[in-house]
C-alpha cells in the first residue's frame, strides 16, 4: 500500500492530497523465467510419459500444469490477454477464468483417474454442477471490483478443493485415494494461508511465492500418485504371474522325478510310474485350476454371478463380428431396476445388494441357451447378449424377466420389496454404418423410453433412430 501525492486547484489556489494506491509489482523477470520454464519441462514430461504408457491422465495432468502455470504466472502481475486486447474489464478477469480452467481439467482428471462415473456417481454429479457454476460465475465477474474478483477467485479454488477430497473419499481405491487427498490438502492449505496474508496486507510478491510453492509441492504429489498407479498395477500383474509360474514349477520338478525314476529296476519303474503320473496330473489340474480361477476374477462380477462390464466389452465385439461374417442377427436387452436408489436410500446398500443378486438370479434362469450371455453392466444396470436372435425372441425375453420380476416379492429381515424392472431391445439385423455402440445406445434409448412411460416395461428401439 503507497501514499502517493496529488496536487488539487480550487478557486486558483493550489493545495496538496494524499491518496493511498494498491500497486502490484509484477515478479522478478529471472523468477518468471525459471518458473515458466520448469513449468513447461513438467508439461512436457506428462505428455511423454502419457505417450510411453497410452495414458489419458497424464495428458489431462499436463493440460493442467500448463494452465495452473499461467494462472500462477497472471496473479503475479504478468497478463497475457494484453495481447489481445487492453481493456481493463476483460484482464481483471484472466486470473479468475485461468483458475477455473484449470480446476475443470483437474475435475476431468479426477473423473477419469478414479472412474467416478461408474463407481461414484454421487461424487460425478457434485463435480459436474460445481463446473457449470464456475463457468457462469466467469461472466459475472465482469462486473465485479478487482477486490471482489480475486476474493470470488479464492472462494471458487476452495470450493472445488473441497468438492474433490469429498469426492476421492467416496471411491473404492483407498490406497490411491488416500494420496491424492494428502495431494489436494496441499493447495487447500495454501489458500487458506494466502486469505490471512491478503487479509493483513502481506506483499502480493509473498503470495505469488506461496502460489508457486504450492503449485511445486502438487505437481510432486500427483507424480507420485501415478507412480504409485503404475506401481500398484505391475504389483498385482507380478503376483499372478508368480502364482502361475509356482504351479509350472511344481509340474516340472514332478517330471524331473518322474524322469529320475527310469533308471531304477523295471519293477519298481512300474509301480512307481503310475504314483508320479498322477501326481503330474493332479499337478497339472492345479495349475488349470488356477488358470481357470484368475480368468473368472477377471471376467465374473463377484456380487451378482454374472459376467462383468470388461467381458461384455470383449464379447459383444466377437459376436458382432461373427453375426456380420455369418448374416444372423443379434440382439441386446438393456435392463435396470425401477427406483433402486429409493431402495437404498430407504432400505440401506446391503439389502440394495440383495436386490441385486435377486434380479440377476431371475435373469440367469431365463437364460436357456449355452450362447446367451448375462453381464452387469454397472450399478443396478444389467445388459443380455442374444446371438442368432431377432426382435420378436429378444422382445418375448425381455418381457419374460419383466413380468417374472414384478410378480415375487423380495423378501429381506421382514421387509416386502415389490421390485420392477425396465427393459430397452435394440436388434441388429445387418444395417449398414452400425457398429456395437450404436446397438448398446439404441438399447439405452429404448430403455430410457421405457422409464419415461412409468417403468416395469419393455420398450424396442430401432437402429434407425438411433
Amino acid at each position: 500500500m503507497l501514499v502517493l501525492p496529488i496536487t488539487v486547484q480550487a478557486d486558483g489556489e493550489h493545495s496538496v492530497a494524499f491518496v493511498e494506491a494498491e500497486i502490484v509489482l509484477p515478479m522478478q523477470p529471472y523468477i518468471q523465467q525459471i518458473f515458466i520454464g520448469s513449468g513447461l519441462i513438467l508439461s512436457l514430461m506428462c505428455f511423454a510419459w502419457a505417450r510411453a504408457l497410452r495414458s489419458y491422465s497424464m495428458v489431462i495432468l499436463a493440460i493442467f500444469f500448463a494452465i495452473k502455470s499461467f494462472g500462477i504466472l497472471v496473479s503475479g502481475g504478468v497478463s497475457l490477454l494484453t495481447l489481445f486486447t487492453e481493456n481493463p474489464q476483460i484482464l481483471k478477469v484472466e486470473g479468475l477464468l485461468l483458475a477455473c480452467l484449470s480446476h475443470l481439467i483437474l475435475f476431468a482428471f479426477t473423473i477419469k483417474f478414479f472412474t467416478l462415473k461408474k463407481f461414484a456417481a454421487t461424487s460425478y454429479q457434485l463435480l459436474i454442477r460445481l463446473s457449470f457454476f464456475m463457468v457462469l460465475a466467469v461472466p459475472f465477474a465482469y462486473f465485479f471490483a478487482q477486490t471482489c474478483v480475486w476474493l470470488l477467485t479464492q472462494i471458487l479454488v476452495s470450493m472445488s478443493l473441497i468438492a474433490l477430497l469429498y469426492a476421492v473419499r467416496q471411491v473404492q481405491e483407498q490406497r490411491l485415494s488416500t494420496i491424492f487427498s494428502l495431494t489436494l490438502l496441499v493447495p487447500l492449505s495454501f489458500n487458506f494461508i494466502n486469505y490471512l496474508l491478503h487479509y493483513w496486507q502481506f506483499s502480493a510478491q509473498l503470495i505469488n511465492g506461496l502460489d508457486m510453492l504450492a503449485f511445486w509441492l502438487m505437481a510432486i504429489m500427483v507424480t507420485y500418485l501415478m507412480g504409485r498407479k503404475y506401481y500398484y498395477h505391475l504389483r498385482d500383474e507380478r503376483l499372478a504371474q508368480q502364482q502361475v509360474l509356482a504351479s509350472a514349477k511344481a509340474s516340472e520338478l514332478a517330471q524331473q522325478k518322474l524322469l529320475a525314476l527310469q533308471e531304477e529296476s523295471q519293477e519298481q519303474l512300474e509301480s512307481r510310474v503310475q504314483e508320479r503320473t498322477l501326481e503330474l496330473n493332479i499337478a497339472l489340474q492345479e495349475l488349470e485350476a488356477v488358470n481357470q480361477a484368475l480368468k473368472e476374477k477377471n471376467t465374473l462380477d463377484e456380487l451378482s454371478g454374472l459376467y462383468n462390464r470388461r467381458y461384455y466389452d470383449e464379447k459383444i465385439l466377437a459376436e458382432f463380428r461373427r453375426s456380420r461374417r455369418n448374416l444372423t442377427p443379434l440382439s441386446i436387452i438393456l435392463i435396470d431396476i425401477d427406483h433402486f436408489k429409493l431402495v437404498n436410500d430407504s432400505y440401506g446398500h446391503l439389502t440394495g445388494d440383495k436386490c441385486i443378486v435377486e434380479v440377476a438370479k431371475r435373469i440367469k434362469s431365463l437364460l436357456r441357451r449355452s450362447s446367451d450371455v448375462g453381464c452387469r453392466y454397472g450399478g443396478e444396470e444389467f445388459c443380455l447378449i442374444l446371438p442368432e436372435t431377432d426382435a420378436q425372441g429378444a422382445l418375448a425375453l425381455a418381457q419374460d424377466i419383466c413380468q417374472s420380476t414384478n410378480k415375487q416379492q423380495f423378501i429381506d429381515d421382514d421387509i416386502v420389496i415389490d421390485l420392477t424392472v425396465s427393459c430397452g431391445v435394440a436388434t441388429y439385423q445387418q444395417e449398414q454404418g452400425v457398429t456395437p455402440e450404436i446397438i448398446f445406445a439404441s438399447a439405452d434409448k429404448a430403455l430410457y423410453k421405457a422409464k419415461q412411460a412409468g417403468r416395469n416395461q419393455v420398450q424396442v428401439s430401432l437402429l434407425s433412430e438411433t
